[in-house]
């Protein structure tokens, strides 16, 4: 599978929402990680651009802090899962905890179908859309499935849906396209 899979959508579309939702940081492991949820407004772009509702309304610097907790909690047990070890019993929690929040339902509308948001915060209920979204995808898999991206500098977290689990980038129109760049010029230099 080349840089669009499974029905045209992009690497990053075709993994599940809590996984993209790591992916707001990149950089994880240099000096200056690059976090794209600054503001409370990013916040709502993103949950919108995600596909959980309008962009919802009254986020708040608190909200912000709790969502990026949320989200590195999925990062770290998404981690844990991929390098065989035990997630955190903090961070399951948590997961759980926002998965329990969840009051959100999806209904039929003329263009497919969207979310519904009758609880009072409709951010809230779209992250523990995210938080459900994890237990669905951390819990239960095969070994193997949720990997580590192997392109320089990258450490995103994906699930890898190949038959044959051989997928090593998280992205092939990013880190893979990067690596067989690299691999070329080192051949060339040779």
């Amino acid at each position: 599978m080349g840089a669009r899979e499974r029905g045209g959508r992009s690497d990053t579309e075709a993994q599940p929402l809590c996984l993209r939702f790591t992916k707001t940081v990149t950089a994880r492991e240099t000096a200056t990680p690059k976090d794209s949820l600054l503001r409370p407004s990013d916040l709502a772009e993103w949950l919108a651009a995600a596909g959980l509702g309008g962009r919802p309304s009254g986020l708040d610097e608190e909200l912000l802090r709790e969502a990026r907790e949320l989200r590195e909690s999925i990062y770290r047990a998404a981690r844990a899962i991929a390098e065989a070890r035990e997630m955190d019993g903090a961070d399951r929690d948590r997961i759980n905890d926002w998965a329990g929040r969840n009051d959100a339902y999806r209904v039929l509308d003329g263009a497919g179908v969207t979310w519904r948001f009758p609880g009072s915060s409709p951010a809230r209920s779209a992250l523990a859309i995210v938080a459900g979204d994890a237990v669905d995808t951390l819990g239960g898999l095969r070994a193997g499935t949720i990997k580590v991206c192997a392109g320089t500098g990258c450490v995103a977290v994906f699930l890898d849906a190949t038959r044959g689990r051989f997928r090593r980038w998280c992205s092939m129109s990013t880190c893979g396209n990067r690596a067989k760049k690299d691999a070329m010029r080192v051949r060339r230099a040779q």
